[in-house]
Parts: C-alpha cells; sequence; structure tokens
C-alpha cells in the first residue's frame, strides 16, 4: 500500500466513523422528541413511557460511542521518529540533549461514578471519586497512547508499569532508542526520562522569578519542564472542551472508560481534520527541515550519524541516572559557555488555547 492508499483509506474510515456517529444521534434525537417532548399523556406521566425512553437514548448513545470509538487504528497513531521540529529547531535549549525524545507522558484523574462499596478503591489523594488515566502524546499536542480503565487511587508509576508490561494494543510501545519525557512521580527507566527530584521543576515556580539556574540539576528541570509541558497542555484542552470528563456521569464504568478514550479520539480527529492536505504539507516542511539538518549536521532519523562523541541520544546507556546527568552536564557546559538564554524563560505552550476551528 503507498502513501496515498493509506491516507485514502484513513480519511475513509474517519469518515464513515463519524457520518454513522452522526446519523445515530439524529435518530436518537428523533425518538428522543417522539417519546419525551411529545403532548401525548403516557410520555408526560407514565413512568413506563420514561424508562422505554431512557432505553433508547442509552442505546443510540453507546451506538454513537461504539461509531467514534472505530477512529481508533487511524486517530491515535504511534509517534513519530523523526525529530520534531520543536527540538531541531531549539538549539539553544533542547537540541542536542532531547534529540531523540518524542514526546511526553502523563497521568490524569477524572470524576467517576462507582458503587459505595468501590469508593474506597476510587478515591484519590484529593478525596474525589476518580479514575486515574495514563496518557502519551507528541509535540503536536496529539495523543498517541491513552490507558483508562485505573482506579483513582493507583499510583502513577503504578499504572505505567502495567502500560508498558500489557500485551497486544493496551502496550505503551517506544521505539528502540526514543523515549518520552515524565514527571517526577515516575521512576527513570528505559524509555521514560524524568527531571531531578527535590529540585525545583514545574514552569510555575520559574514565573515572575529573576534568578537563573543555580546548577546543571536546576537547568536540566527548567527544560525539561517546559518541554514536557506539552502533555499539560494537551490534557488541559481535552478537559476543557468536553465537558462530560469532568462530571461523573452515570453509566457503568467500563462506559465511563469508553468515554474518556472517545474524547481522546476527537481531540485527534479536530487536530487532523483535512489531513490529506495537511499532511502533504507537514511532509513538505519535514522534508526541508531534514534537509536543513543535513546541512547543520542536526540528526532527524534512527540512523547513526557516526559521531560517537554525541551518541548518548541514540545509544541509551543501560543506567539512566548517569544517563541523565550526561545531558545535564553538556546542557550546563554549554549554558555556561554562553552566558544566560533568555529562551528559557519563555514558554510558549502555558496558555490554555482552544481549538482553532
Amino acid at each position: 500500500m503507498d502513501f496515498d492508499d493509506e491516507h485514502d483509506e484513513g480519511y475513509a474510515k474517519r469518515r464513515k466513523a463519524i457520518i454513522l456517529g452522526s446519523a445515530t444521534a439524529s435518530i436518537g434525537a428523533e425518538h428522543y422528541s417522539k417519546m419525551f417532548l411529545a403532548k401525548e399523556p403516557y410520555c408526560r406521566d407514565s413512568l413506563r413511557g420514561m424508562k422505554e425512553t431512557e432505553s433508547i437514548i442509552s442505546v443510540y448513545f453507546n451506538l454513537v460511542l461504539g461509531a467514534i470509538l472505530q477512529l481508533y487504528p487511524v486517530s491515535l497513531k504511534p509517534p513519530s521518529t523523526t525529530m520534531h521540529q520543536r527540538i531541531a529547531g531549539n538549539r539553544r535549549s533542547f537540541y542536542p540533549y532531547f534529540r531523540d525524545c518524542i514526546g511526553a507522558v502523563n497521568s490524569s484523574h477524572i470524576h467517576a461514578w462507582v458503587p459505595v462499596n468501590e469508593h474506597k478503591r476510587f478515591r484519590d489523594r484529593k478525596g474525589i471519586i476518580s479514575q486515574n488515566i495514563l496518557t502519551a502524546c507528541d509535540f503536536d499536542s496529539k495523543f498517541t497512547y491513552i490507558l483508562a480503565d485505573w482506579e483513582g487511587s493507583a499510583s502513577d508509576s503504578r499504572i505505567l508499569d502495567d502500560a508498558i508490561h500489557r500485551q497486544g494494543a493496551g502496550k505503551i510501545v517506544v521505539p528502540p532508542g526514543k523515549y518520552y519525557l515524565v514527571d517526577a512521580g515516575f521512576a527513570n527507566q528505559r524509555g521514560f526520562l524524568r527531571p531531578y527530584q527535590n529540585v525545583r521543576y514545574h514552569l510555575k515556580e520559574w514565573e515572575n522569578n529573576n534568578q537563573a539556574p543555580a546548577d546543571k540539576n536546576e537547568l536540566f528541570n527548567l527544560r525539561h519542564s517546559k518541554l514536557r509541558n506539552v502533555i499539560e497542555h494537551a490534557l488541559s484542552l481535552l478537559k476543557s472542551t468536553w465537558k462530560i470528563m469532568k462530571s461523573q456521569s452515570e453509566y457503568p464504568y467500563k462506559t465511563q472508560t469508553r468515554i474518556v478514550q472517545a474524547c481522546v479520539l476527537l481531540h485527534n480527529h479536530i487536530l487532523n481534520r483535512n489531513t490529506i492536505e495537511e499532511e502533504e504539507f507537514l511532509d513538505q516542511e519535514n522534508a526541508g527541515a531534514a534537509m536543513l539538518g543535513q546541512q547543520i549536521g542536526i540528526q532527524t532519523n534512527d540512523e547513526d550519524a557516526g559521531d560517537d562523541s554525541d551518541k548518548e541520544g541514540n545509544d541509551i546507556a543501560e543506567d539512566w541516572e548517569q544517563f541523565q546527568d550526561d545531558i545535564a552536564d553538556k546542557m550546563w557546559a554549554d549554558y555556561i559557555g554562553g552566558g544566560v538564554d533568555e529562551d528559557d524563560y519563555d514558554d510558549e505552550d502555558s496558555s490554555d488555547e482552544d481549538y482553532d476551528f
């Protein structure tokens, strides 16, 4: 299958799923208006009529949900192994230090509705009944992974460990030699790089503060936080757009997890609209970036550039603490040699912008 065939097939699948979802929603609305809003006595006063209405709404709601989940194989794609322009284009803060980073991973708590006898398992550290979802996204704020079936009391590291060791489609896959950025709630391990612990990290801690990084640990954490902030932005956008994720929907728990998955797929679908034209444009942009990378010695794919002195990003060491120190040492040496980098204090992703319809 060539490039055009792949995109035509993906476009057809997305179009079919959206049409099916729209059709079932229209049919459900029609039944709702006839049975619930009609002036027939049994619809207004009869409990039986109400239950029939609720049953029909439930049927069509789940049909719409199922139609949206058909987008899964075309909207939730693995991350690209090509270096993103956000890293390749920022030679002061991100390149070459994070050149093999493919995105960020984070967990998030979503309100859940479960029976009272399940409250203890689903109560998170803030006392809220929730499910703890694990997500990964690339530097275009598109989700590349979603795991939504853990209770709110589960720790982030436990959920990630489950995602790593799952089999089949539920497994989080990290391409060889690549890694995701994670926060301090996760462990340093192959494929996942966290910041230094007990060191200033979050961007809010740096706002309105003229104090420059004091050492390599603070500098590493600042740049790590700035790059990892893409997952915070993606999750904030997801929750602010799909209000159902902020309420305790009284559906079976399995349906609640499917709702989260559907919202993630719709998030990606919106960002991927007009995908054929956009991807043709992006292909041209990436080709230009690759050519520029070759000219200035930036490696933008999995092939080894042949520079043994700069291979820590490709041939990742077994000891991830040492790998982290190696990045921080090089980063600090370049920083001291070049003076204060004003770009470190400028966070372009901190705004909570909406989808651009």
